[in-house]
């Protein structure tokens, strides 16, 4: 296969895309001792100070910038957590990724880009894919639900990240982003368990800096060079990742289906890294 000179911020997309895949499993038995609000909470508080560590204090238009990041990425994270109370760390993964399909026409919308037909057919493939992986003969619980309102805020989160990137100085960005989820998260607090038990905290800064810190960095730094669309064919590779750890480390098994699922999912991959 030959590499575009694009194809470092293509690989930064699906680094950023194994990270968020390994959080489904870390959430999922965070569930059993913490809320979803308090869960976030403390990703968001960890990341925050990291963040203004390594960026310092944002000025006032990367702040703007910054605040619908905050309120879609929180709305995601409190959709996609609470779904996990119901649904399997699959599907949640895989579920969200329906977000491949959503952002290139929130990108039309918000950004004015035109849906081509390459763009078309790859997110044709790789959303199949997706329906495949998830295929099962279970009833649709409410958690598939709230994952599938999780996905549209995901889907907005990018499309609004190439929009409003620009130059602003990444961290920075990424602190105010952090900070605003955080403060929503506060009104649904659990006051009674604010401080999260010490079995938990290592799997809390697992997220809070390799996830919510390392991965939402490479995220953006991709988005530099790699438009909406196709980043959201990348990012969808969690769903991927998801289902890999679920199968090795919690036993969940793929059907013969699931498995075509996971081929075409990696043909729009390819589709996406190998485009001059």
């Amino acid at each position: 296969m030959k590499l575009t000179r694009n194809y470092k911020y293509k690989i930064a997309l699906i680094l950023s895309a194994f990270l968020f895949g390994t959080t489904f499993l870390v959430v999922k038995n965070l569930l059993t001792t913490m809320t979803s609000s308090n869960i976030v909470f403390w990703r968001y508080v960890l990341a925050s100070i990291l963040f203004l560590i390594a960026g310092g204090i944002p000025d006032k238009e990367t702040s703007k910038d910054a605040l619908p990041l905050g309120i879609f990425l929180w709305l995601g994270y409190i959709l996609q957590t609470e779904g996990l109370v119901t649904t399997s760390t699959i599907n949640s993964g895989v579920i969200t990724a329906f977000y491949i399909v959503l952002t290139p026409l929130f990108a039309r919308f918000f950004l004015n880009k035109k849906l081509t037909p390459k763009t078309a057919l790859r997110c044709s493939i790789g959303f199949t894919g997706i329906v495949l992986i998830s295929y099962t003969a279970g009833a649709i619980v409410i958690g598939n639900v709230m994952t599938i309102a999780c996905a549209a805020s995901y889907a907005l989160h990018i499309v609004f990240v190439q929009k409003n990137l620009k130059n602003h100085n990444i961290f920075q960005l990424m602190f105010i982003q952090s900070l605003i989820g955080s403060i929503l998260c506060i009104p649904f607090i659990s006051h009674s368990s604010f401080f999260p038990p010490l079995p938990a905290i290592k799997y809390l800064v697992f997220l809070g800096c390799a996830v919510n810190f390392g991965a939402f960095f490479l995220q953006l730094l991709g988005q530099r060079k790699v438009e909406a669309s196709n980043a959201a064919l990348l990012l969808s590779l969690e769903g991927v990742f998801a289902t890999l750890l679920g199968i090795f480390f919690v036993g969940e098994n793929l059907s013969f289906i699931n498995w075509i699922g996971v081929f075409l999912v990696f043909v729009s991959i390819y589709l996406v890294i190998s485009e001059k």
